[in-house]
């Protein structure tokens, strides 16, 4: 049989397009006859269960495609744009017939990966949003050790912290696993934080698979009978499945060991810029009050948020630096953040930039502003790291970063590397030494109503000779223990207090 085809294919072209058309004409009919939606409401829709007509589906990756070109400062920074196209029309090929919505997500995800830029990527946290009416969400949190999966937090407790994942609801993990990855940002070819970000959404997407009021969750502890445990979650809008678990009341939190000194940053995105500054600037004096001689700045699980928090930090603790210098690339759109700037903030920005003492770089940000969209700049950024009013710490400073330590956490990883301002320790960040893209806005697609996210600004060290797509590795990799996980104990603070 496969000879008689060969030889239609190669020595028979009259037939050879007749069979290729017929096969057309039978599939084009089996596609069609297959049930899909062509219209529905989020509330509704079961993302695991109910396929979307195809024609929708291409209409939406046609809109992704549009708003990159329109938006991203630099599409083709890590990825060629021969290889990005051909990724493109062979998704467009694979939505010959319906999907759900999740393999959709996977379709869009495996192409938008090619980018290797950690702030465009559909968040998998879209899914949970679907058909949240009434559906039951277990929210836990986990992490891997030894290709095992074990919980570090969970809804009321339910799971004992440090417990080993053996089966949630008879959904596949190790599938499910494989989606996750799948589904999550990386930049440049830090493989290991994109492999930390994945299993820290396992526990959310497990849940979207799980269709049960009730959830049947295995697991075990050292030493003891696996357990099965039967329990009945809240309904989503309740259990806030697909946040944070624990959030931090405080978004700076210092800790004290007599001379040690261990700050929590968990954002730099915080309610109040003002407050956030104010508070920072405090905890710093705090620190030369007490005559710290070892600081241990953690962004673990920072995802980033402003820049100009980071550069803020970075003037705190600077050490024989006087200055830092990046390039800004932007791209101008309806989506930049000249656009999204408020009335009031967008006057202010002009009076600043009109100034006969502003900076070179503000004047020439006013005039990419009046740029018409699709105009593409680079502008060099200069950041002072000495102040006459603030004293720098300049003792011993450590840095805490893991997979979850991003945009402008990562970049500032990168500074701290660079200029060798200490050890860094846990595990890589989700950043190289050539800085991360930034500024990320959130598309709507029209027709299933995933959110995308994408940038639109890649901020670069100027300093740097080539561009590196390796990660930053630790100085000192510190992974946690079951038994670290069951006691409360944390890593990478132990190891520090301890040596």
């Amino acid at each position: 049989m496969t000879h008689f085809f060969n030889f239609v294919l190669n020595e028979a072209p009259i037939l050879k397009h007749t069979i290729v058309l017929l096969l057309f004409v039978f599939s084009g009919h089996f596609v069609q006859t297959q049930p899909c939606k062509f219209f529905f409401f989020r509330k509704s829709v079961d993302v695991s269960q109910d396929k979307v007509c195809n024609d929708l589906l291409l209409n939406d990756l046609q809109f992704i495609k549009k708003k990159l070109e329109e938006v991203h400062p630099s599409l083709y920074l890590y990825c060629s744009k021969e290889s990005f196209d051909s990724a493109y029309n062979a998704t467009l090929l694979a939505l010959n017939k319906p999907y759900t919505i999740y393999d959709f997500s996977l379709l869009v995800s495996d192409w938008l990966s090619l980018l290797h830029d950690s702030h465009t990527f559909l968040p998998p946290k879209n899914l949970v949003q679907y058909k949240s009416k009434g559906r039951h969400s277990y929210p836990f949190r986990l992490c891997e050790i030894d290709n095992k999966l074990f919980v570090t937090e969970s809804w009321r407790s339910r799971l004992p912290q440090g417990a080993e994942l053996i089966d949630f609801d008879k959904v596949s993990i190790s599938k499910t696993i494989e989606r996750s990855l799948r589904m999550s940002p990386i930049e440049g070819n830090v493989y290991e934080a994109q492999k930390e970000f994945s299993i820290s959404q396992l526990g959310s997407l497990l849940n979207v698979s799980s269709t049960t009021n009730k959830k049947r969750i295995k697991y075990s502890l050292p030493g003891k009978d696996t357990v099965t445990a039967i329990i009945s979650p809240p309904i989503f809008w309740r259990s806030k499945a697909g946040n944070k678990l624990n959030v931090p009341k405080k978004e700076l939190c210092l800790n004290i060991y007599d001379t040690t000194a261990h700050l929590v940053i968990h954002s730099f995105s915080p309610k109040s810029y003002k407050k956030f500054k104010l508070e920072l600037t405090r905890i710093f004096e705090e620190i030369k009050t007490k005559n710290i001689q070892h600081l241990i700045i953690d962004l673990r699980d920072n995802l980033g948020g402003y820049v100009a928090l980071e550069e803020y930090l970075m003037l705190l603790i600077a050490k024989n630096t006087s200055s830092f210098k990046a390039a800004y690339i932007y791209k101008r759109s309806a989506h930049d953040r000249f656009s999204t700037l408020s009335i009031q903030q967008r006057w202010q920005f002009k009076q600043l930039a009109k100034r006969p003492y502003s900076s070179d770089a503000l004047r020439k940000e006013l005039a990419f502003f009046y740029s018409p969209y699709g105009t593409i700049d680079t502008i060099l950024i200069t950041t002072q790291l000495k102040n006459k009013i603030i004293d720098s710490y300049s003792n011993k400073c450590t840095l805490l970063t893991n997979g979850l330590s991003m945009s402008a956490s990562a970049n500032f990883a990168a500074w701290f590397r660079t200029v060798d301002r200490g050890q860094i320790v846990g595990t890589p960040c989700m950043g190289t030494l050539s800085g991360t893209f930034a500024n990320s806005t959130v598309i709507f697609l029209p027709n299933t109503m995933l959110s995308v996210s994408i940038s639109t600004l890649k901020i670069t060290p100027a300093h740097l000779s080539e561009i590196s797509l390796s990660p930053i590795v630790p100085d000192v990799i510190i992974i946690p223990t079951q038994t670290q996980l069951i006691k409360g104990i944390d890593p990478c603070i132990d190891f520090l207090l301890n040596n």
